[in-house]
């Protein structure tokens, strides 16, 4: 597992989760709070045989991702929802975002950092945010046989 943390002034608020879904035991992963998966909704990198050994951390990679039709609005959409989440708990109380692809390394790792940054930029630095990947470092799955 990879961590991303983004350090605020109070504790960290919000934990958000990048897994593979076709990974054994992936969906043990997956906590309360909100579930997003971009199997269906984005396009995979790991079609194009320049990208599919890299990650989501990769800067092209990051950029190829949130440059799919449709991703950045996903990635907003999603901040605002986790935020939301956020202010109706309690102080002191995680809120969670789990965010699934197809191997844990290329989508969900560039969207759960995207929103990671969003939402900790949206609370000033005032509260950390610590984003997890689950299966960044696991080997490239082959194509599904429903190609997601």
């Amino acid at each position: 597992m990879q961590i991303t943390y983004l350090d605020g002034l109070g504790p960290v608020f919000a934990v958000i989760r990048s897994i593979g879904a076709r990974h054994d035991g992936a969906h043990q992963l997956v906590a309360d709070g909100l579930y997003l998966d971009l199997r269906k909704a984005l396009r995979n990198p790991a079609d194009d045989p320049a990208m599919r050994y890299r990650t989501g951390l990769d800067p092209d990679v990051y950029a190829h991702v949130l440059a799919t039709p449709g991703a950045r609005e996903l990635v907003d959409r999603t901040a605002v929802q986790l935020r939301a989440l956020a202010d109706e708990a309690l102080r002191g109380r995680l809120v969670r975002l789990t965010v699934a692809c197809q191997g844990g390394r290329h989508r969900s790792v560039a969207v759960a950092e995207a929103v990671g940054r969003r939402i900790w930029t949206a609370w000033g630095g005032e509260y950390g945010v610590e984003v997890e990947h689950h299966h960044i470092n696991h080997p490239v799955l082959p194509p599904s046989p429903d190609g997601h």
